[in-house]
């Protein structure tokens, strides 16, 4: 599972910080022995990445099940509690955020929203926008861009507003 920071406002100076989950999930199949920081959930090696202040404690699934963006349910939810790291102010905190509504990189217009996980997501975004013929089949990244967005009428609005943020973002 991929482990980037996604970027949020930081709850300090608002400028773009990153928000880091604070455990490595991956595959037990990729390792010959699960390391020593490491916990086994189900076929899932789960790595406490900062276990000072996030302890794992496996939740109440009867296999490794993930939830985002709100959803509720057994299982591990993403984008929820992890550590913030900002550069401008120097900030390096435990913190809870709501994802995508704390989401640096977003984009309302005419009612639908467009959310990018961060800077490299949102130029693959605008590079999509871009694109004169578009594949059927998005990349999993380009997967939740609104179809309406695309449209010709709107993605033009959508790519300026994506390049103005890229260009002026700290």
């Amino acid at each position: 599972m991929q482990n980037d920071p996604i970027d949020i406002h930081c709850p300090h100076c608002g400028q773009v910080a990153q928000f880091h989950e604070p455990f490595r999930f991956t595959c037990v199949i990729r390792y010959s022995e699960v390391p020593e920081n490491a916990h086994l959930w189900g076929r899932v090696v789960v790595e406490e990445l900062y276990p000072e202040q996030f302890g794992w404690t496996q939740p109440e699934a009867k296999k490794p099940t993930f939830h985002q963006d709100g959803a509720e349910g057994p299982g591990y939810r993403l984008n929820h509690r992890g550590m913030v790291e900002c550069a401008t102010c120097k900030t390096l905190e435990a913190a809870t955020i709501s994802w995508p509504e704390d989401a640096y990189w977003k984009w309302s217009i005419d009612g639908h929203d467009l959310v990018a996980r961060n800077r490299d997501h949102a130029r693959q975004i605008l590079s999509y926008l871009r694109e004169r013929k578009r594949a059927p089949n998005r990349k999993p990244a380009l997967r939740n861009i609104p179809t309406v967005m695309l449209t010709r009428q709107m993605a033009p609005v959508v790519q300026s507003k994506v390049e103005y943020a890229l260009e002026h973002a700290s």
